[in-house]
Formats: C-alpha cells, structure tokens, sequence
C-alpha cells in the first residue's frame, strides 16, 4: 500500500534540499504525524518553533500548495494505515476463528510419549517446519527436519510429524502412507478432513479452504503458525 506523506517523512528520498529549519519542520511533522489533521498552520508554527513562510516553503517542496493540501493527504494517509491495520486484524481472526483448537490435547499426549520427532513439510511449509523444529529444540525434544522419503527411512525409533496446510500434496500423502503402513505413528497440522487427516494417528486440523487464499497467503502460512504456537504453548504448560 502506497502512503503520499509517510513513506517521505521516514525516507527523505527528494530530489529538493531543505534548510536545518525545514528538516527541523520535516521532523516535527513525523512525530505528531496523528496529530497534524487537527493543527492550524499558526499553532504549527509555534510548537515547531518555525515561521509561516518556512513551513509554506516546506509544503510547497513536498509538491503542495500549502499547509491544508499537505494535512488534507497526511488524513489520507492516516485512513489508508487504519484500513490496512483492521484488514491485518480481521484476517488473523478469520484464521483463528477457522482452527479446530480442540485437536491440539491428542497431539500434545503423544508428543510427551515420544521425543524423538521427524517433521516434514514441502513449500511453505518446509520453511514453517525449521521454526517448528526450533520450538521443540527448546523444549528438549530430539526434532529432526527432513524433506527426503529416504532420509526418513533411517530413523526407525522416531514418529512423523507432517505440516501441510492443503493435506494434498502428492508427495505428503505418500510419505504419509508409507510410515503408517509399517505400522508407525503419524501426527499432523493440516486441513480437516483432508487425505492426510485421514491418513493420520492424530491430527490438529483448520477449516480453510486453501484454493480460496492468494499465493502470498499461502506462502505466508499464518494459520500454520498460530497452530505451532498453541501446541508448544500447550507442551510447556504441560
């Protein structure tokens, strides 16, 4: 999202110079930036120590023709902030609205009878997979981030922990499939009712539809992430 004023302030990347009393202006502006909207120019003046014609010749540097045109687009700013912060907001709630916490407890069970953990995750999710393991590094488990079926196949004693947020990649489900069918335990975080809950001893499930989400959403993997922090928050608690 393109600001008009606030990128300016912090970068100061004009191709026009400005005196110690302009930049003096510039800086006072960037710390009262909420507040400005609501600042006459001579109220301005006096708390920013300046003359009129210094902040006149400021506004007009920036590309405006004076104090109200330079206020009038910091609100535009301030609404276009706002707007992006609640859509952050309602984003994060709809993720948390749509995941099943109450599987998590079955997953924590097994995890405190079974140190020894191999975590596999493909795309998106190899990346969560290190901040996974880091988690459980801490906690004292023996965790081990593998992305290879062959590598898998040299840890007999260790149980599969799968994060794959869509639960239908190819590859996961038969990784999947072939630890359980040797009899092995298999947990995940993934979609409900999806091919890889099903193939799964346990599993912590979410509810949305990842077709639906634009590829930065799913690269992102927010709701992975919240589901990480639920499980180890629940592990230390014991």
């Amino acid at each position: 999202m393109e600001y008009r004023i606030i990128n300016i302030l912090q970068t100061r990347e004009l191709k026009v110079n400005f005196t110690k009393s302009e930049e003096s202006i510039l800086d006072f502006i960037e710390k009262n930036f909420n507040e400005i909207p609501k600042y006459s120019v001579i109220r301005l003046c006096e708390e920013a120590y300046a003359s009129q014609a210094s902040v006149n010749r400021v506004c007009k540097k920036l590309g405006f023709k004076g104090f109200s045109e330079l206020k009038y687009w910091i609100e535009h700013d301030i609404e276009k902030m706002k707007n992006s912060k609640n859509n952050n907001i309602n984003n994060t709630f709809f993720y948390i609205e749509n995941i099943n916490f109450e599987g998590v407890q079955n997953i924590v069970d097994i995890l405190k009878n079974n140190n020894k953990i191999l975590i596999y995750g493909l795309g998106g999710s190899e990346i969560t997979s290190l901040y996974f393991q880091r988690q459980l590094l801490y906690l004292g488990f023996q965790a081990i981030v593998v992305n290879e079926e062959k590598m898998i196949e040299q840890f007999e004693d260790f149980i599969l922990f799968i994060l794959s947020s869509s639960g239908e990649t190819l590859r996961v489900k038969h990784v999947g499939n072939s630890f359980r069918d040797k009899g092995r335990v298999v947990v995940s975080i993934t979609k409900f009712q999806s091919s890889l809950h099903e193939i799964s001893n346990s599993a912590f499930t979410h509810n949305i539809s990842i077709d639906k989400l634009d590829t930065i959403s799913r690269e992102q993997q927010l709701h992975m992430i919240i589901m990480i922090n639920e499980l180890i928050n629940k592990l230390q608690i014991g």
